[in-house]
């Protein structure tokens, strides 16, 4: 459940850092011009999902260790999509490998 909700706000802070007017984009793909185009839509969605994960963090963990671990997450991922997207390429099949394999070992130990 852990990697479900850190792909839930992976992907809002993602759609939140492309809707920044701050940016230069290098990058297209159809995700992130469908994100460019429909700006308004695509901050009320990535703010909708980064709620929902706050929510079911607490929901799963407390209100204390919920909250800190929602947090935790949220500088985590903000830090590597800072510093990682604009330098490197990350295709979609790599992301959905390694989500899928945190998915597996979460499944198998826990």
């Amino acid at each position: 459940m852990h990697t479900v909700l850190f792909t839930i706000i992976a992907f809002g802070f993602f759609m939140l850092y492309n809707t920044s007017k701050k940016v230069k984009f290098e990058k297209q793909c159809a995700l992130t011009n469908w994100i460019r185009n429909n700006k308004k839509i695509a901050t009320i969605l990535a703010y909708s999902l980064l709620a929902i994960s706050f929510v079911l963090e607490i929901r799963l963990d407390g209100f204390a260790i919920g909250a800190f671990t929602y947090f935790v997450y949220l500088m985590f991922i903000g830090i590597a999509i800072l510093s990682l997207y604009p330098t490197i390429a990350i295709r979609t099949k790599h992301i959905a490998s390694i989500v899928g394999l945190c998915l597996f070992f979460e499944v198998v130990i826990f």
